[in-house]
């Protein structure tokens, strides 16, 4: 029994050593930027890179690049300048430009699926206004992987300003599968010379149909998911009172001529420059009421959005389909919008005053 143990124990440890000679030949990608131009796509790979000091290990990376008159050739032609095997266990993101997501994505996407050395648990990301080159070559010595600082941008965004999903390619792709729901990307920008992300992309399949704002792509999380931080103001002559949703819980009713939205919402007030009196209670009431309007106002307006781009993102088809058992994808682009907002601001901690 003892021999058995020893010789399993000498198999671990001699796969482990085979397993590192194996990862000295590989060009583990954690980034691909894929851009279109000129009739032939055009790819960047970022490759992540030990380096190795007297003190330390640091990982950096570096890019390689190439291109083709078709996607597979563009990848062969990048891999051949590689010098290793590409390995993409680890990939994160694959970045988008405008000209791939507004005319190609059709084809990358059937591409992507189709080759099974491409994870398909990476993110994908459009490129607003500059190329993924531009992006997967702009690190630095605070920031050595681009792709690891995307990934921690929409990993805080999400939860700071809901300002990003972290939906997978994968579970992206499945909506359109399904015949009932569209889909929506993340997009990143160069802001002063800063990676930052920038407005939600909104398609109808897989065709573009327009960028949402600021303001409106957190909306497209509070009806979601569970929001844990996001923002409303409220102008009154004597200034801004600003509040932040610390929790949601959304209902979506999709009839053959209505939506109707139900959103209960938990709050709290960051700002009054309005000088509202917090310790009396009717001032929560009427605070609570007025963002109420405020809410319902902005989630019918972006509904309105929606239905305008016929950009299909919240599934109001597939919720149809569930209530009814039919299928009707387009019903909802001219059904009446219904929006009823519960919204409790929290006032524990204060001390209200009492009339005596």
């Amino acid at each position: 029994m003892k021999k058995i143990i020893i010789l399993l124990i000498g198999i671990f440890l001699l796969s482990g050593c085979y397993d590192n000679v194996e990862l000295n030949n590989l060009a583990i990608i954690s980034g691909v930027g894929i851009d279109y131009y000129d009739d032939e796509y055009y790819l960047t790979y970022e490759i992540l890179n030990d380096i190795k000091t007297d003190d330390n290990t640091t990982m950096k990376s570096f890019t390689a690049e190439g291109h083709g008159k078709t996607i597979s050739e563009a990848f062969t032609d990048v891999n051949y300048k590689v010098g290793k095997k590409p390995y993409f266990a680890h990939l994160k993101i694959i970045l988008f430009s405008e000209s791939i997501i507004k005319d190609k994505l059709d084809k990358i996407s059937d591409y992507l699926l189709r080759d099974t050395n491409i994870r398909d648990e990476f993110m994908a990301i459009v490129t607003k206004d500059v190329s993924p080159k531009e992006i997967l070559t702009h690190n630095s010595d605070n920031h050595p992987v681009v792709s690891d600082l995307i990934t921690k941008l929409i990993e805080n965004e999400q939860y700071n300003n809901n300002l990003a999903i972290t939906e997978t390619f994968q579970n992206t792709l499945a909506k359109l599968s399904g015949n009932n729901y569209d889909i929506v990307l993340n997009s990143i920008t160069l802001n002063n010379d800063e990676i930052a992300l920038d407005d939600f992309c909104l398609f109808n399949g897989y065709k573009f149909k327009s960028y949402l704002d600021k303001k409106n792509s957190p909306l497209y999380n509070l009806l979601t998911t569970n929001v844990f931080s996001l923002g409303f103001n409220k102008e009154y002559e004597e200034g801004t009172v600003n509040i932040t949703i610390t929790g949601s819980s959304t209902d979506i009713e999709v009839t053959k001529d209505k939506i109707k939205i139900n959103a209960k919402l938990e709050g709290r007030i960051l700002e009054n420059n309005a000088d509202f009196n917090l310790k009396d209670e009717k001032t929560y009431q009427k605070l609570n009421k007025d963002f109420d309007e405020v809410i319902t106002k902005d989630i019918t307006n972006f509904i309105k959005i929606l239905q305008k781009e016929k950009s299909d993102i919240l599934g109001l088809s597939d919720i149809y389909y569930k209530e009814m058992r039919k299928e009707n994808h387009n019903l909802w682009l001219n059904a009446d919008i219904k929006v009823d907002v519960d919204l409790k601001i929290n006032t524990k901690g204060f001390i209200f005053e009492v009339e005596e």
